[in-house]
């Protein structure tokens, strides 16, 4: 039962945790620009993360089904995950500057080859590689950051501090949206104890790690220019270790996308190739646009994105049920 709940947590994070959260660039965008405003965003995501989570748990089955027989909502899935994918490819574009091309190049293979097998086995190979890698990008992660955390009062100061509120939604809207099939899907095998401590544990993590990188960055202001401000504080083999924890952040969030939008597929098309080459080939492609320029110009388009994708396949229903109950105890009093 343990092993469920742990499994469940661990493909969450490793599904969120993708490379514009773990290199900071997401961090800065909705958090540290906003100077120590940014404080209590991160503490509301908390309870954003665990609220939405728990409904996305809880109206898992019914969601999956909805997902099927809504065109709207499959093509606003396919386009979220296309954006995130090709996100996750030019990060790890931005890590692979081996001196030896080919080098890069049997990295770029072994990852598309992991893809294919995601692709093929599902749900199975992908508990199984986020069981073995969360724990060590976790681990490294922690132990990096807290060396670079100093007792020096943040300096970094922000006009548009009173935005940090409605970031902090968007935020968790727009890393809720692109792992909410995958949560609806985890659902499945949780009961509704485990489903209520899997939100929980998982919204703490998160906040965790966004409130240890944020002070860091903030403490740190000149790196929010960079693509990968985390990584651009760090030298030698610190350096190092950060290069494979945010390539960690990268893949894993990769696999899960991979692992959403061809199972999303599978129920409409019968062509294996084209489901391929819409998951991982196409997203490889867009990649080239570059890390910087996606995160920041498609990721808060993302976010209105997800808005109507979460409403559409978890809220929709509840409102209807809702206005139903209203509808009728009117009538009754009438």
């Amino acid at each position: 039962m343990m092993k469920n709940s742990l499994s469940a947590i661990f493909l969450i994070i490793g599904t969120v945790v993708g490379s514009g959260f773990i290199s900071g660039k997401e961090i800065v965008v909705f958090f540290s620009r906003f100077g120590a405003y940014s404080f209590l965003g991160i503490f509301l995501t908390f309870f954003f993360f665990a609220f939405l989570f728990y409904i996305i748990l809880n109206k898992g089955e019914e969601a999956l089904q909805r997902l099927k027989s809504s065109r709207f909502s499959f093509v606003i899935n396919l386009i979220i995950c296309m954006i995130f994918t090709s996100a996750m490819f030019a990060g790890v574009n931005n890590l692979l500057t081996f001196d030896k091309i080919y080098i890069n190049f049997i990295v770029l293979i072994l990852i598309l080859f992991v893809c294919f097998i995601i692709f093929k086995r599902g749900l199975k190979s992908l508990n199984k590689l986020n069981y073995f890698l969360i724990p060590i990008m976790l681990g490294i992660l922690i132990m990096i950051v807290a060396l670079k955390l100093n007792f020096s009062p943040i300096k970094f100061v922000s006009s548009l501090g009173e935005m940090s509120f409605l970031y902090s939604i968007l935020y968790v809207i727009l890393n809720t949206a692109n792992s909410a099939v995958l949560i609806a899907e985890i659902g499945k095998n949780l009961n509704r104890k485990q489903k209520a401590r899997v939100s929980i544990i998982s919204a703490l993590v998160l906040m965790l790690i966004l409130l240890l990188v944020n002070i860091v960055l903030l403490q740190n202001s000149s790196s929010f220019v960079e693509d990968m401000p985390l990584i651009s504080l760090f030298s030698g083999w610190q350096k190092v270790m950060m290069n494979i924890v945010v390539f960690i952040g990268c893949i894993t969030t990769l696999f899960s996308l991979v692992f959403v939008s061809s199972s999303s597929m599978r129920g409409l098309c019968n062509n294996e190739f084209i489901i391929f080459s819409i998951s991982v080939l196409m997203p490889a492609m867009l990649s080239l646009l570059g890390f910087g320029f996606i995160v920041t110009y498609f990721y808060p388009i993302t976010s209105i994105l997800g808005v109507f994708l979460l409403y559409d396949l978890f809220f929709k229903s509840l409102f209807k049920r809702t206005n139903q109950k209203i509808h009728s105890s009117s009538k009754d009093t009438k």
